[in-house]
């Protein structure tokens, strides 16, 4: 849980249950952008964000979830699309891009199962695929994504770190 260690499980009590860890879980103190700028690995994703214009989004009230690209996804994708930097991506198809690793609730790993197909801001669908460790595929890609790293949890959201950008 949070990087807590379940150390005993399922200690009944009169109004429930209680699992003990090894250490206290403390609230999450960063919206999803301050978040992405304190992960070196998710440099690009910041930059992409600023480039298209979504801070303001992306710090607002949400619950949002974050299906997050690494720096190296975003290499992948820029050099398989055809550019050589983010700031030759035309800015309508990068928000356009940025909006569909996005989700209008929160989304923890728990609430993921095989062909779960959560609606993007963008508007269209991902699906989810748990056979082989948790995956998510965008329409346009023909490969799916591993998710990398799960719930990281952020006032506004979580992220889920995923090692290929998702194409509508």
């Amino acid at each position: 849980v949070n990087n807590a260690k379940v150390i005993f499980k399922d200690v009944d009590a009169s109004n429930g249950v209680i699992h003990v860890i090894d250490h206290v879980l403390m609230p999450p103190t960063q919206n999803l952008v301050q978040l992405a700028q304190s992960n070196p690995d998710l440099s690009t994703l910041v930059a992409a964000v600023v480039q298209a214009g979504a801070v303001g989004l992306l710090e607002s009230d949400g619950p949002f979830t974050v299906f997050a690209p690494t720096n190296m996804a975003f290499q992948n994708a820029l050099a398989a699309l055809g550019y050589s930097a983010l700031v030759d991506v035309p800015n309508d198809a990068l928000l356009n891009i940025l909006a569909y690793h996005l989700i209008g609730a929160r989304v923890f790993s728990y609430n993921l199962s095989d062909g779960l197909m959560p609606q993007t801001v963008q508007g269209g669908t991902v699906t989810i695929s748990l056979n082989g460790g948790a995956k998510v595929k965008g329409n346009g890609n023909s490969t799916a994504s591993n998710i990398v790293a799960v719930d990281i949890l952020a006032t506004n959201g979580v992220v889920h770190v995923i090692d290929q950008v998702l194409l509508p």
